[in-house]
């Protein structure tokens, strides 16, 4: 890419993200400005609703002969009290006295009282708007306004609606938040090179996936290498059980005998299903990827491993939450791949008094990430660029395919793998899964 285009796709790229970002900007201010008022008529309505309230909470115990002056000090929307004489108890306990006035009648004392909650509307201006319907409670709403509130009263005897209307403040929004978007050329440009950059990164990958595929198809040593390393530890912890089924058998334990020979039909078993996945793996035959749970395997792994822990200095903790236990992969790849990490992190940790392994899960949306980090050394800059590649190894007794076999596992477990060294110090590889979910909705 050369740089004109890089240039013109940037502009072109700034330009978008300024258009889509001063339109939802805008949206924003514009729904802040009905929620301002949407706020505005729920006090209203709440602070009328209290006045409704105490009309009739006070109005059985009025008896008509009650100092008005001091009757307002304490509620003061009301502003008349008038004796009645002879009015039906089944008479309308409601009259309007125009405006938003009304008299409030109580025929079992024969009084009425004059309410008046005008000054509680005028408190409120935002409105284009503002209505209190003592007439109709379910009037219909004015569909001309392009904000519409109506909200009735719960009072029995009061049962009144409360409508407002208004119309949005177009051209009163802030302008100072639209300056910062000539702020995004440059974080736009950050974005087209990491753009840039993520696609070489790509394309290197697959290349040297390709050239790690044919290297694998193509050379009898690695191959054979491969299958060394993968069969080396059960088939040592075979042998251990073996050994240690010999020791019982002369001292007549004849129980833990067969539990230790079980234990070794178990690994050699998985010896013989790791070498009809390598030559799946060979030959590039179609694996069907299911639902698998990561701690099981986890656990699986970790009992593989014992015997590699035997001076007991490793600790080995996990977090897999219940929304990231399971992923979509072919259970004994996985497996392989927990071990050649877990296996790498134990022997990196091997001349250490107190060493620690701890695995985490995550769902993040579709997929899963799975991390381990450790209380190793980390990764040299070295090992961080060549890892993957056939034949390196930091230790010296190393093959070199342990990583090289695992990022090609993963990949064709549709995963990504990833190497970093931790802020506080250790190892950190990251692990990136589908979640089982997606392919059964998809």
């Amino acid at each position: 890419m050369n740089s004109k285009n890089f240039i013109r796709r940037s502009l072109l790229l700034w330009l978008s993200f300024s258009l889509l970002c001063s339109a939802l900007l805008y949206a924003e201010q514009i729904r802040r400005q009905y929620w301002d008022r949407d706020r505005d008529f729920s006090a209203l309505w709440s602070a009328i609703g209290a006045v409704l309230t105490q009309n009739e909470s006070v109005l059985p115990l009025l008896s008509g002969d009650e100092d008005l002056l001091a009757l307002r000090k304490k509620f003061p929307q009301i502003v008349a009290l008038e004796k009645t004489a002879d009015r039906p108890l089944d008479a309308v306990r409601v009259e309007p006295s125009g405006g938003n006035q009304y008299w409030l009648y109580n025929p079992w004392r024969q009084i009425r009282v004059r309410i008046d909650l005008q000054p509680m509307l005028e408190t409120h201006h935002r409105f284009t708007a503002l209505r209190l319907n003592l007439i109709d409670p379910v009037a219909a709403p004015d569909t001309t306004a392009f904000w519409h509130w109506q909200r009735p009263f719960p009072q029995h005897t009061q049962p009144f609606l409360l409508s407002a209307e208004a119309k949005p403040a177009w051209f009163q929004v802030s302008a100072g938040p639209f300056m910062l978007l000539i702020l995004l050329c440059g974080a736009v440009t950050g974005v087209g090179r990491l753009f840039v950059w993520q696609r070489l990164q790509r394309q290197n990958a697959e290349r040297r996936a390709w050239y790690y595929q044919h290297a694998r198809l193509n050379t009898l040593g690695e191959i054979t290498a491969g299958i060394v390393h993968e069969i080396n530890q059960p088939l040592t912890a075979a042998q251990t059980w073996i050994q240690g089924a010999k020791r019982q058998v002369r001292q007549g334990n004849l129980d833990a005998t067969g539990q230790a020979l079980d234990a070794a039909l178990v690994q050699t078993q998985r010896i013989s299903a790791l070498l009809n996945r390598f030559r799946e793996h060979v030959a590039e035959e179609k694996v069907d990827l299911q639902a698998v749970d990561l701690a099981e395997c986890w656990q699986h792994v970790g009992n593989l491993l014992q015997h590699e822990r035997s001076a007991k200095h490793i600790r080995i903790t996990h977090d897999f939450p219940p929304d990231g236990r399971s992923i979509l992969a072919d259970r004994l790849w996985l497996e392989q791949v927990l071990h050649n990490l877990l296996s790498n992190a134990i022997q990196a940790q091997q001349e250490r008094p107190a060493g620690w392994v701890h695995i985490a899960s995550q769902r993040r949306a579709e997929h899963i990430l799975v991390t381990l980090t450790d209380g190793g050394p980390g990764f040299t800059p070295e090992a961080l660029e060549k890892a993957f590649m056939p034949f390196y190894s930091g230790r010296q007794a190393g093959i070199g395919l342990g990583m090289t076999l695992t990022e090609s596992l993963v990949e064709r477990m549709n995963g990504t793998i990833s190497l970093h060294n931790a802020p506080e110090g250790g190892a950190r590889i990251a692990l990136q899964f589908t979640h089982p979910e997606e392919t059964t909705h998809g």
